[in-house]
């Protein structure tokens, strides 16, 4: 008999910091989460050991509180060929782990009858022979295809994207590696994401509208606090994001080129092409790889934030730069139209618009009581986007499709 109110979950990492595992565990539907690495942090004598270790802030990142370990089914091969990625960077390796994370879950699933929550590159493995339904696809990032294509545009349109995208996941792929992400969405029979984009994208792929919902993430507002920001000389604006062509950096660049008085603070890690910021009129401060409480300095010291992203599954960073109480200008190629109100706690830009960019950004210079007023409000609205709002809507519509 097939379990119509447990799932097997299955992703690599902490992807999204376990909250899809956690919301089924707290509503008592999940089964299991397949993944690569989990620590029992919740037994005492692991507790006790790594204490003595010193290893507690390694430890930590993959375990999450309220989800117990006896929980969670690990696969050792996974983990092999996830060391080997990690010392190579060769995706093959990165894709084998997704792979045989998939396969784990589908023996599972058939072995008890349980069906299948898989995150995009788990779930063709997951779904390929498996006759427990419903196939759930998770795609935390818009379809490959879809993405191929958008980047591809770009690289037509802007010749300085070639390098950074051409290193992006969907061109490290193999023409077969590619086909069998882009079957993903075959073998699934209901999908699940956080934002209208990711959404676009499936739909891109031929998937019925009435199949997917949308469930944007949260945040948690206790480590991105609030502060009212202090007018200054200089109009402080802050990017924070891989220094790449993806997240739209040159388009910022050039509508800061046109206003006077401005300064640019990049807050990076990853992807850094520092030719991309050469030849501009205006300070720009890049800090590389900075501790948490500097990144939340770094956003109170600025006056709006900018994310002018060609693409982004979510955006995270939106809901964690509101909840400090700035004002947030991002692309509709983000998670900004499912959180942003336009004009009230944010604005929303066409992708590739300087001069969008650029109107929005010398409003909020040229009256600085909106900056607050803004900032306040998006810290409002960041409040309304908790992790609990996310698992809550997440259980239940599992609950509505059973």
């Amino acid at each position: 008999m097939i379990s119509k109110d447990k799932y097997i979950v299955v992703h690599a990492g902490k992807r999204d910091d376990y909250q899809v595992a956690l919301a089924l565990y707290e509503a008592g539907m999940l089964y299991a989460l397949v993944t690569e690495t989990y620590f029992p942090y919740d037994k005492n004598w692991f507790k006790k050991l790594i204490n003595l270790l010193g290893f507690q802030s390694q430890i930590n990142k993959r375990f999450k509180t309220g989800l117990p370990s006896n929980y969670v089914t690990v696969s050792y091969l996974a983990f092999f060929y996830q060391v080997l990625f990690s010392l190579t960077k060769n995706i093959k390796f990165d894709v084998k782990k997704g792979q045989l994370l998939g396969e784990k879950a589908k023996n599972l699933s058939v072995k008890y009858k349980v069906p299948v929550i898989a995150v995009n590159t788990c779930a063709a493995a997951a779904f390929q022979n498996n006759p427990i339904e419903p196939k759930i696809l998770f795609q935390f990032h818009p379809q490959a295809d879809f993405v191929k294509e958008l980047f591809l545009e770009e690289m037509q349109l802007n010749p300085k994207s070639i390098k950074t995208l051409r290193q992006e996941y969907e061109f490290s792929l193999s023409e077969n590696e590619l086909k069998i992400l882009s079957n993903e969405v075959q073998l699934a029979t209901y999908f699940l994401c956080a934002s209208s984009l990711t959404k676009k994208s499936l739909v891109f792929k031929g998937i019925s509208d009435e199949k997917i919902t949308v469930i944007p993430y949260g945040v948690d507002t206790s480590k991105f606090t609030f502060s009212e920001r202090k007018q200054s000389e200089t109009f402080k604006v802050i990017f924070i994001g891989s220094l790449n062509q993806r997240k739209g950096i040159t388009y910022l660049l050039d509508a800061l080129n046109q206003l006077k008085k401005v300064e640019l603070i990049i807050v990076t890690r990853g992807i850094y092409d520092n030719s991309l910021i050469q030849n501009y009129n205006f300070p720009i401060d890049v800090r590389v790889d900075i501790p948490h409480e500097k990144l939340q300095d770094a956003l109170h010291e600025a006056h709006c934030f900018v994310l002018p992203s060609i693409l982004e599954g979510f955006g995270q960073v939106i809901l964690e730069a509101m909840a400090t109480g700035i004002p947030v200008i991002a692309t509709e190629h983000t998670a900004a139209q499912d959180i942003i109100e336009n004009g009230k706690d944010g604005f929303i830009t066409p992708i590739r618009n300087v001069l969008a960019l650029k109107t929005y950004l010398e409003k909020l210079q040229n009256d600085f009581s909106l900056v607050n007023t803004m900032g306040k409000n998006a810290h409002e609205k960041a409040k309304q986007f908790t992790w609990q709002k996310f698992r809550n809507d997440l259980v239940t519509s599992l609950k509505h499709l059973n």
